[in-house]
């Protein structure tokens, strides 16, 4: 959070920095490498694995918004998720 590139704002696109772990999987790496930040869909999820662009997908901020979100993705309903819209306001220690 002390970074000077925002990395979670609201301003920065979903999937935003899928294309770091897609550029490195481009040199040959042998181990998986997971995209991560503002990936807080199962849609853009799926579809940053599905183009390629990482191995696997990392969630932090979409799991405290909607602690079932994986089990209302596996139902099929993802439509019932509360999604982070990344407003940094509730997940974060403004202390």
């Amino acid at each position: 959070h002390e970074a000077r590139v925002p990395t979670i704002a609201t301003s920065v696109p979903r999937g935003g920095f899928a294309w770091v772990t897609q550029k490195l999987k481009g040199h040959g790496l042998s181990i998986p490498l997971v995209a991560t930040n503002r990936i807080n869909t199962p849609e853009v999820a799926e579809a940053v694995l599905a183009s390629g662009q990482a191995d696997m997908v990392s969630m932090a901020r979409p799991l405290l918004a909607d602690p079932d979100f994986v089990n209302k993705a596996a139902a099929g309903t993802p439509q019932l998720i509360n999604t982070c819209i990344a407003c940094n306001q509730a997940c974060l220690d403004h202390t």
